[in-house]
């Protein structure tokens, strides 16, 4: 079985495997200790390298009654545009696997040109990601969750320090450019920092959440007792409470929203306390000053961002 590197701190080189890997190999070495790798030339045949660019995919979309506009990537069902390309069997093993929770939507397309940046976050709802570069390329720093960054109070965004260096200072972390027909796993509460590279970046995301874990980390943690507090705040005693969060993840960019897609809490080694939770409370209220103190950065990065263009739909 692959393991994390063993040092507390610092930069490791993150594992690469053929396309011909199986689904058991893959889950044995990296889904199930949930540690990030690379699989290389999946989609080097696809079409989709040839033909797929911003205006065919908005006239594609348009034509998809599934596919939607997020806050800065489209959904689309997992058969969407599968003319262009050709779903791995471990993704869909991964996606169709009775320990994993049921979804409705599984797939999230990106179109970033040269120099977009996502800054740094992990991905909420314990997601296990596969995303494959279908054009361009993009460089990636993932950061361990055993040695989280600081995330604005309640969120899986990092604090805009402005300085990856001093970010990366005490991390263990990996840094690489995942390039066309590549598939990179990245595991729950990883976090990562994107950018473009290319003209042009086209990125397909397939998305699944376990229904139990047997990792443990600090950020893990930290997102167990984050949902354990929204799940009292949306069944709180008290209207207001319930109304303002509701407003809340109602007006809130998708990437803030403070929920939880399943009816259920995932399995995790974890027994929280009431001692945790309150620890957990005060950590956050240590993060609110370093929040203000960068919040400048916060505007500016926020400036920076490309909204996907809204998809037309054709009239039948």
């Amino acid at each position: 079985m692959q393991t994390l590197p063993t040092q507390n701190s610092g930069f490791f080189e993150i594992a690469r495997e053929s396309s011909d890997i199986s689904f058991e190999e893959l889950s044995e070495r990296y889904l199930t200790p949930e540690i990030p790798v690379i699989i290389e030339g999946v989609g080097k045949e696809w079409h989709a390298r040839e033909c797929w660019n911003e205006h065919y995919l908005h006239e594609k979309l348009s034509q998809e009654p599934s596919a939607s506009t997020a806050s800065l990537w489209y959904w689309m069902n997992r058969d969407s545009l599968t003319e262009d390309y050709t779903t791995p069997d471990f993704v869909n093993q991964s996606l169709d696997s009775p320990l994993v929770f049921p979804r409705t939507q599984h797939l999230r397309l990106w179109i970033n040109k040269k120099g977009h940046v996502s800054s740094w976050h992990y991905d909420g709802s314990l997601v296990n990601v596969f995303n494959v570069q279908v054009k361009g390329k993009k460089e990636w720093v993932l950061v361990s969750p055993h040695t989280p960054l600081d995330c604005y109070p309640y969120t899986s965004f990092a604090i805009i320090k402005g300085d990856d260096d001093k970010m990366l200072n005490g991390k263990v972390f990996t840094r690489f450019v995942i390039n066309e027909g590549d598939i990179l796993y990245i595991p729950p509460v990883w976090f990562h920092k994107v950018v473009a590279c290319d003209a042009e970046n086209i990125n397909l995301n397939w998305l699944f959440t376990k229904k139990e874990t047997t990792a443990t980390s600090a950020t893990l943690k930290r997102e167990v007792e984050r949902y354990i507090i929204n799940d009292y705040l949306k069944n709180h005693r008290f209207k207001l409470v319930r109304t303002m969060l509701k407003q809340f993840n109602r007006y809130a960019p998708g990437y803030v929203k403070i929920s939880w897609r399943y009816q259920e809490l995932i399995r995790t080694p974890y027994s929280i306390s009431k001692t945790d939770l309150v620890k957990h409370i005060a950590k956050e209220a240590i993060l609110l000053g370093k929040t203000l103190w960068h919040l400048n950065k916060i505007k500016a990065y926020t400036k920076t961002l490309s909204k996907p263009r809204k998809i037309q739909k054709s009239l039948p």
